[in-house]
């Protein structure tokens, strides 16, 4: 356990220590599984995207080899890099989950550090659940404090506010007390980061690789006895003196209820930004509805909130970077192809004609009236077509909302379409079974050799 020194504890300390004697409910662990299938599928689907591959070729270059899976891969390595990795893997596609609380994505920064201790510490699937729900009830702890005025200035909280809930879930495993946890959440603090300016590149998904490697790191260190200045949560100058805190401050639950039975998780149906998802809703209802051919569409009108622009400031899209935050483009390639997989946020199918040519006709207005806020991205699509018509689909809540909530056979599917591309159907359906029956596995090993190739 850390040597830190006793100090009294100011009031945002104490409230950090208070949350360590916070106990899952069955509620809470139905909801860490689905998010944990769900933030397993993007990470082995984004093991094969240019980010993650040169992420681990970097971590490989360092000679981190070790007992932690990188999924998707053969390649094992040790549990700081293996966070960094899946981290990095699990949001190059941004298809991850997501919390209005934070506004931000939860899973990706813990997921990735559970698994790379769990693997190292041998702790069990109800161990990694535990520890799922303690990262996530510290993760908005942070996020009520702060949001949404640190999102606003411009940071991007999925990695400077996640890193904390990254680092409570190593605390739980590695078994650290309160006041050890703290303490590793202090040395966490010192590498809280991550610039939505950065959105539209790879370095978006570095973000989540970022957060996840620095709990580990952490946890790790303060386990070890590494110390740090565990009043910086309350001192001036301390971390929310710089990186700001939210006045006033958003509602807080009922004293002992857990953020993640209240609140839930927001699981994503499209492999775009989550600020999109409202605009390819109404353009995949409208393409359902109507079939519209796109020779026949003279203009679309998209109007959207002022944060929808603000997190998706792309006017067009030349890569599949670039695309998921461009709404032009999501509601082109919607009305196009009727989805919003993976396939649509390629770069090749940015690049092909029809979809570049549909989006010089989408005109995006930002209006106050749309609704914003709690998960909610307003959206009101007017398709005007040659012979008059006009095509019109509203919404305030996307599908996969916690209020709006994917089905099972939904996530299954989008579970076995990010996962069979690299380890085949019948792989895949068992790593799905496996983790549906979480709770009563032996171990976390199987179900880690189920996400990774088989041996030859």
């Amino acid at each position: 356990m850390a040597n830190t020194a006793t100090r009294s504890h100011g009031p945002n300390a104490a409230q950090l220590l208070a949350l360590h004697t916070l106990r899952p409910t069955a509620r809470s662990h139905e909801v860490a599984r689905m998010a944990m299938l769900d933030c397993l599928a993007c990470i082995v689907a984004g093991s094969a995207t240019a980010p993650a591959r040169m992420a681990l070729d970097l971590a490989l270059a360092q000679g981190a080899r070790g007992v932690a899976a990188a999924l998707g891969t053969h390649e094992r390595l040790a549990p700081v890099p293996a966070a960094f990795v899946n981290g990095v893997a699990g949001h190059a596609l941004d298809f991850d989950d997501m919390t209005a609380i934070m506004i931000g994505h939860p899973s990706v920064a813990l997921v990735p550090a559970i698994l790379a201790l769990a693997q190292s510490s041998g702790q069990g699937p109800v161990a990694v659940l535990d520890a799922y729900v303690a990262g996530f009830e510290v993760a908005t702890w942070f996020g009520r404090r702060m949001i949404p005025a640190h999102y606003d200035a411009g940071w991007h909280s999925t990695s400077s506010i996640g890193v904390f809930g990254a680092t409570a879930a190593g605390a739980r495993l590695l078994g650290l007390d309160a006041e050890s946890t703290l303490n590793a959440l202090a040395i966490a603090a010192s590498n809280a980061c991550g610039l939505r300016a950065n959105f539209g590149s790879m370095t978006k998904s570095l973000h989540a690789g970022q957060a996840a490697e620095t709990g580990v790191r952490a946890a790790l260190l303060s386990a070890g006895g590494f110390t740090a200045n565990t009043g910086l949560f309350d001192d001036a100058g301390g971390f929310f003196d710089l990186y700001g805190i939210q006045s006033p401050q958003r509602y807080t639950l009922a004293e002992g209820a857990l953020e993640i039975d209240a609140t839930g998780i927001g699981l994503k149906p499209y492999a775009c930004c989550g600020a999109g998802v409202s605009a390819m809703d109404a353009a995949i209802d409208t393409f359902v509805a109507h079939a519209p051919v796109a020779h026949d569409i003279v203009a679309i009108d998209c109007r959207v909130s002022h944060m929808a622009t603000r997190i998706m400031p792309y006017a067009q899209a030349a890569d599949g970077f670039q695309a998921k935050y461009c709404l032009p483009y999501c509601v082109a390639v919607a009305l196009l192809d009727g989805c919003g997989a993976i396939a649509q946020f390629e770069d090749s199918r940015v690049a092909r004609d029809d979809v570049q040519r549909l989006m010089q006709r989408v005109r995006v207005t930002a209006d106050d009236a749309m609704a914003q806020g709690e998960g909610r991205f307003g959206v009101e699509l007017r398709t005007t077509l040659r012979d008059g018509r006009v095509l019109v689909e509203s919404l305030d809540v996307p599908r996969g909302h916690p209020g709006r909530p994917l089905s099972q056979a939904e996530l299954g599917t989008k579970f076995m379409g990010c996962v069979a591309p690299v380890l085949g159907e019948a792989q895949a359906a068992r790593a799905l079974s496996a983790i549906g029956e979480l709770e009563r596995l032996d171990g976390i090993s199987a179900l880690v050799e189920l996400l990774c190739p088989a041996s030859t």
